[in-house]
């Protein structure tokens, strides 16, 4: 989840920067593809010249304008145009890793004030100013919702890979399923190859108390052979694992291949102008690998930037690389 929002007077100010002209977001009726196309480009040359990503009035205004303009809502062959222009073309691949680490720079700082906090209840105040966490609920609760109408029996083991320094998904799961009566205790195992962020998610939840009981945490790569995901009922991909479609679908292999017939792998995508901010999920592609049953693929138009695949793992050999 990225910058919805352009300001937030809780974040930290950055060395000063020399200001880019940043012209205002273009109307969705101006079907005009050169603005949009000038538009992003000008971001991202103020994004590249930045000195540091680290949270700050101006890093917050221009991934906020970022993200805004790629949350609208645009003709397809205007979307394509664009998309598609040999200057985009250029530029999204490092764009994407821009975001990425934005994003990154954005979770830690916020875990780093919810980890100096002195009480529990302190903790959990903190972590509810975060400037996107009702975005969280509502992208948590998107997913939820797509994996119970697969018919699956209410998933009570999840892993979570790329976790990140702020677990606000697995945290929102946990808050959603809880305990609920259950048969089965909630499990939700977050994995992340930064021991930092596994540091700081750790200590995160040790402050959050009760509501974060259900957490696990584990410091690996995703493709880790050593890690089983056999005993959980869903596995979560996180859209910034793999920041490429190649990288991406080798991920899924591998993690495919540690999962028991019959789980739920989820995956985050993109779609529309939204895919200038993370990668792709290629459906077809993933069906080439044969170990995989499309179910479900969930677009959002609204403020909800990511989108979501529901897949089931079939039983069968292990996937082709």
């Amino acid at each position: 989840m990225l910058w919805a929002e352009t300001h937030s007077s809780r974040m930290p100010i950055a060395a000063p920067v020399q200001p880019v002209p940043v012209p205002e977001i273009p109307q969705p009726a101006d079907d005009g593809a050169q603005k949009y196309i000038t538009m992003i480009l000008e971001l991202h040359t103020a994004l590249s010249q930045l000195p540091t990503l680290e949270p700050s009035p101006r890093v917050n205004s221009l991934f906020g304008k970022l993200v805004d303009l790629c949350a609208q809502t645009l003709d397809e062959s205007l979307t394509a145009k664009i998309l598609t222009d040999p200057r985009i073309v250029k530029i999204t691949a490092h764009l994407r890793q821009v975001c990425s680490g934005g994003e990154s720079k954005l979770e830690a700082y916020w875990a780093d004030q919810i980890n100096g906090t002195q009480t529990e209840k302190d903790a959990n105040e903190m972590l509810h100013r975060f400037t996107y966490y009702n975005n969280y609920v509502e992208l948590t609760r998107m997913e939820l919702s797509a994996i119970l109408s697969t018919g699956s029996e209410s998933p009570r083991k999840f892993a979570f890979i790329g976790s990140g320094p702020l677990p606000l998904t697995s945290l929102c799961i946990a808050d959603s399923l809880g305990e609920d009566g259950a048969q089965r205790p909630l499990v939700i195992h977050n994995i992340d190859h930064d021991s930092r962020a596994i540091q700081q998610s750790s200590e995160l939840c040790r402050k959050l108390g009760s509501r974060a009981k259900a957490m696990r945490f584990h410091c690996t790569e995703a493709r880790d052979a050593k890690e089983d995901l056999r005993d959980y009922d869903v596995v979560y991909v996180a859209a910034l694992v793999g920041m490429s479609w190649a990288q991406k679908e080798d991920i899924i292999a591998d993690v495919v291949d540690r999962m028991r017939p019959g789980a739920l792998l989820i995956l985050r995508s993109a779609h529309s102008l939204r895919s200038l901010l993370y990668p792709v999920v290629k459906i077809t592609s993933i069906l080439a690998l044969a170990r995989v049953e499309p179910l479900i693929v969930v677009h959002p138009y609204n403020h909800i930037i990511n989108s979501v695949v529901v897949l089931r793992v079939k039983p069968s050999t292990p996937m082709k690389r």
